[in-house]
């Protein structure tokens, strides 16, 4: 007999991964989710799923067997909230609908305990356990039978391409054994078939207001690569006046695939809060092959997008969802992007103080670098989803002219930056915001880089590993913004590592720098040049800004060996980059790989130069030097000592790549110089 009553109450939300423990953990942010449904409608009561047509289509209703004369109901609504994981359920405090079973509605018809726990009929997962004849002089509204089976089933999922696919969702249930009962089911483009009988959840302190639980089960192997997939939640009662509360209700329907990231696409490098206002910004770096470009066609940019889809929040509402999105328009320029590029875009409506000028187009200079504003016709628009009330997946969309900063602004109290591939897949992001603005630890790979307000504050990307939340910097405005360049000098370097020297029409057979007293000497050599008109050498302290050295004339067009030979007379303590900038005859010009040297006081002879041939040479006053090669995580990669003498040109091993240091100590002196290899 059902005599329990569904009442709304409060509730602290926990994080799935403090709950459940590390490995738990693990594997939730190891899957990309694929397809999703949350079931949003904005119905606080009495809304059939049978009505139900979500972002993926509509799902549906069926009796697996015959059904009394007043069974029970799937509904959606928020009657039944969509709490958090290992919270107890409420009714609508949060206008998050649920999937759920509960008596039928009044005007259907009067199941037996009804009228006493839920007159109108949906009271959220509460159902009627029924009256058996035998007893229905103690029946209090009907002896109607409530005998209940039915399934609730998903759209038709599209797995094309898909496979080692799990199935996640959190639900609550209890009902009574067997007779009272949630199946999970599957049907593989054929027929129907059971996939699991989860557990009853815990009661404990929720008692009949049950407590939300994560679930996840991996689908069949049938389901890789299908193009018919369904799932179904059913449930069954019968009508012995035995049970009870909660029925089943369900939430966060996802499903997902092995996460495998790459550096193929846009991964954020900047975002900034501006430092008053909406004086915001984002900056993506474009990752990949040294020398490749990438298709950035359709890609994503947005800011936060919920819970569900690798969001980075604990509940769609309240959690830093912008409506909509923006993407990079299909247009020809965005078909083949140098890696390594920056691609700045900036809220056109309340302008940074140091945006740079605008260029869309890599054109002044061609400096593989892009500033734009967010409404640039080069951009496109959705203004559907993601939404806070509806969805937080990334479905088609009738995409209109140009962006708009509305579409992904940054909350100051909580939010994320991020880049998503055409199909709305999650590729990279970075998060910041206390736990009580609802945000996560950071999405599918715990990339929450500060806890705080970020009213004032900037996010930037240093070196090495993107995905790695150590590797960011979360800082004040001010000094620490550089929207349209790289943040600092070991930004710098992992962008080179990424770029494609410029292509020279001569042959450079070398390009060294060496100290020269108080100077700095360069020199450079060419097998052949052709239209060469001039050189310029080119300084930079960071590999941010670099400023003109000096220009020499070029040899126009020979067959012959040439050597050039100049001074940096004022050159500037500490490491300095140079380079060279080769123009031709009708203005056009080229780079050529960067160099490097260490620049200290006049009583400080020791000095480690890197050279146009990868190899560094190393000054020292002391008989002999010793040398170790490291990565930048400090992993030594080889070491040894110099010969006799004052100079000593040391090869780097072929194995070694990417951005490397080499520590040199000569005597009590020492000194280390950044490679990019």
């Amino acid at each position: 007999m059902r005599t329990v009553h569904r009442q709304q109450g409060t509730f602290q939300r926990t994080l799935l991964c403090l709950v459940l423990g590390m490995s738990a953990c693990l594997s939730v942010i190891s899957q990309q989710v694929i397809w999703a449904d949350e079931f949003e409608n904005g119905c606080n009561s009495g809304c059939y799923a049978t009505a139900y047509s979500g972002v993926n289509g509509a799902w549906s209703v069926v009796n697996v067997s015959a059904a009394g004369a007043c069974a029970n109901q799937w509904f959606v609504s928020c009657r039944e909230n969509g709490n958090a994981a290992n919270t107890c359920g409420t009714d609508c405090t949060t206008n998050n609908e649920s999937l759920h079973i509960a008596n039928e509605l009044s005007g259907v018809c009067g199941s037996p305990f009804g009228c006493i726990f839920c007159p109108a009929g949906d009271c959220g997962a509460a159902y009627d356990a029924g009256c058996p004849p035998a007893l229905c002089f103690a029946c209090f509204c009907s002896c109607l039978s409530t005998q209940t089976n039915k399934r609730a089933q998903s759209p038709v999922i599209d797995l094309t391409g898909r496979t080692n696919i799990t199935l996640t969702f959190k639900y609550m249930e209890y009902g009574d054994g067997t007779n009272d009962d949630f199946l999970l089911e599957y049907f593989n483009g054929a027929a129907w078939a059971a996939l699991s009988n989860p557990p009853k959840t815990p009661a404990g302190a929720c008692g009949g207001q049950g407590q939300w639980t994560q679930y996840s089960i991996a689908l069949p192997a049938s389901a890789n690569n299908n193009p018919g997939v369904r799932v179904g939640f059913r449930w069954q009662n019968n009508n012995d006046a035995a049970g009870n509360d909660p029925s089943v209700a369900i939430d966060d329907v996802q499903l997902t695939i092995p996460y495998a990231p790459d550096c193929v696409g846009p991964f954020v490098n900047e975002v900034s809060n501006g430092p008053s206002g909406e004086k915001e910004y984002i900056e993506v770096m474009v990752c990949g092959p040294t020398c490749s470009t990438v298709d950035l066609r359709n890609w994503i940019i947005d800011d936060n997008n919920g819970v569900t889809w690798n969001g980075f929040s604990t509940v769609m509402v309240s959690g830093g969802v912008s409506t909509g999105h923006i993407r990079f328009a299909n247009v020809a320029q965005w078909s083949a992007v140098p890696t390594g590029s920056l691609i700045l875009v900036y809220n056109n409506a309340d302008l940074n103080a140091l945006l740079p000028p605008n260029d869309p187009n890599d054109s002044a200079p061609v400096d593989s670098i892009y500033v734009l504003p967010a409404n640039s016709a080069l951009l496109q628009r959705c203004n559907t989803s993601p939404s806070a009330t509806v969805t937080g997946g990334y479905f088609p969309c009738s995409y209109l002219a140009g962006g708009a900063w509305t579409n992904i602004g940054f909350r100051n109290e909580g939010d994320a930056a991020q880049t998503r591939y055409p199909d709305g897949r999650f590729f990279h992001g970075v998060s910041y915001g206390p736990n009580g603005q609802n945000m996560n630890p950071g999405g599918i790979e715990n990339m929450r880089i500060s806890t705080v307000n970020h009213l004032g504050r900037v996010i930037f990307f240093n070196t090495n590993d993107s995905r790695i939340a150590a590797n960011y910097t979360s800082a004040v405005v001010a000094g620490n913004e550089t929207p349209g360049a790289v943040n600092n000098a070991a930004n710098g370097l992992f962008r080179a590592t990424l770029l494609c020297p410029s292509t020279l029409p001569i042959e450079l057979l070398d390009f060294e720098v060496h100290n020269d007293g108080t100077a700095v000497l360069l020199e450079w050599s060419t097998a052949t040049e052709r239209n060469n008109d001039f050189f310029t050498v080119e300084r930079s302290p960071d590999l941010g800004s670099w400023t003109t050295v000096l220009t020499t004339p070029g040899a126009g067009t020979s067959a012959m060996v040439h050597h050039y030979r100049a001074h940096d007379a004022d050159p500037v303590t500490g490491t300095m980059y140079y380079r060279l900038r080769q123009t031709d005859l009708d203005g056009t010009s080229a780079l050529s790989k960067v160099v490097s040297i260490e620049r200290r006081s006049a009583s400080n002879a020791l000095h480690a130069t890197l050279l146009e041939n990868g190899s560094v040479r190393v000054e020292y006053p002391c008989s002999r030097a010793f040398w170790q090669l490291n990565d930048m995580m400090g992993r030594k990669l080889a070491d040894g000592i110099t010969g006799d003498g004052s100079t000593a040109e040391l090869r780097i091993p072929d194995g070694a790549s990417g951005v490397l240091v080499l520590n040199v100590l000569c005597g009590a002196e020492a000194v280390s110089v950044r490679i990019v290899k």
